[in-house]
């Protein structure tokens, strides 16, 4: 048995790439990429973690998950079975790979030939919930299909990545058909990912520029920032510096831009930052884009205290660390 079938949406719980620069007079530019969550796709997910919890979080994707199942449409006469058959092991589109998921599942078996309730679930689509995604399974080489399901958008939450209704469905036998529903969310943890400085932090500020190379750089240090909820302080700030480093590639490790940021340019940047994601999923596997080691620094001056730096990872999984709480990267 071999897989031919086609996704024809992205699943939200998958991870699209996001640009993540910041120069004059702009607050995303093309300097390098990041992944941030595909909910970027309706809107960045910003958490607020004084009211949010990932248990409260849980707890809501789990009655979604409920809600949404009762949306399934299943042909007349359908028997539910009490655990789902071996022909259909899975949500149809997959199980999205993360620990935080709620995955409420149903099944039900049919007098109606495969064909017959793939033409039914066809005509029959949950009420209010667009497609937003297929699947195929079958022999490459007989042409015969084997399964196939659907994946329906549910609503979207501060409290979740992404809510999926997916229906499929397989024969059982000549004359009768197995049906699986799940209702598949993927929660977002609102407690913002703790990072660290490492062994050698960099600290700029716009007054003294950028150093010259940031070899054996592992991150940023802040002191008495008070940034474990936030990027950045909620003021303004009041000027900036960008610093940009090549990494393997290009002059390894040296300095190869640098950006001096008026007051407007510089709060430009500092709402680009806040606009990160700091919700996260919890126990995702990962596969990275290609990474070269390139970085680039983010000095933000604010009246009254000192200078904030960003360490800012232009390629591979991204991310945007303030040397205690990292957003944005994956």
């Amino acid at each position: 048995m071999s897989y031919y079938g086609v996704l024809k949406g992205m699943r939200t719980w998958k991870t699209a790439a996001a640009v993540l620069c910041v120069g004059v007079g702009v607050s995303v530019g093309g300097c390098g990429t990041v992944r941030m969550p595909a909910s970027a796709r309706v809107g960045l997910v910003r958490a607020r973690t004084g009211t949010a919890t990932a248990a409260a979080n849980r707890a809501a994707a789990r009655a979604e998950a409920a809600r949404l199942l009762l949306l399934a449409m299943v042909p007349p006469g359908a028997v539910r079975l009490d655990r789902p058959p071996r022909s259909l092991p899975d949500p149809a589109m997959g199980m999205p790979a993360v620990t935080s998921l709620a995955d409420r599942v149903a099944a039900w078996k049919v007098s109606m030939p495969f064909a017959a309730a793939r033409a039914w679930l066809r005509a029959h689509p949950p009420r209010g919930l667009p497609p937003d995604g297929s699947a195929r399974s079958g022999n490459a080489f007989t042409g015969r299909t084997s399964m196939t399901g659907a994946s329906y958008r549910g609503p979207t939450s501060r409290a979740w990545q992404s809510a999926d209704l997916e229906i499929s469905t397989a024969p059982a036998g000549p004359h009768a058909s197995v049906i699986r529903a799940d209702a598949v969310i993927v929660w977002l943890d609102p407690l913002p990912v703790r990072s660290r400085p490492g062994t050698r932090p960099v600290r700029v500020t716009v007054a003294d520029g950028c150093p010259a190379s940031d070899r054996g750089v592992t991150g940023v240090i802040n002191p008495r920032a008070g940034l474990t909820r936030r990027l950045l302080p909620a003021r303004q700030p009041a000027g900036g510096l960008r610093c940009q480093y090549d990494g393997l590639n290009g002059h390894p490790w040296h300095l190869v831009s640098v950006t001096r940021l008026t007051a407007e340019a510089a709060r430009r940047a500092a709402r680009s930052m806040a606009r990160l994601p700091l919700s996260h999923t919890d126990g995702a596997t990962i596969s990275c884009p290609m990474d070269d080691g390139s970085y680039a620094v983010l000095a933000l001056a604010y009246p009254g205290r000192p200078d904030i730096d960003l360490w800012i990872k232009l390629n591979g999984c991204g991310g945007v660390s303030n040397g205690y709480i990292i957003a944005g990267g994956h």
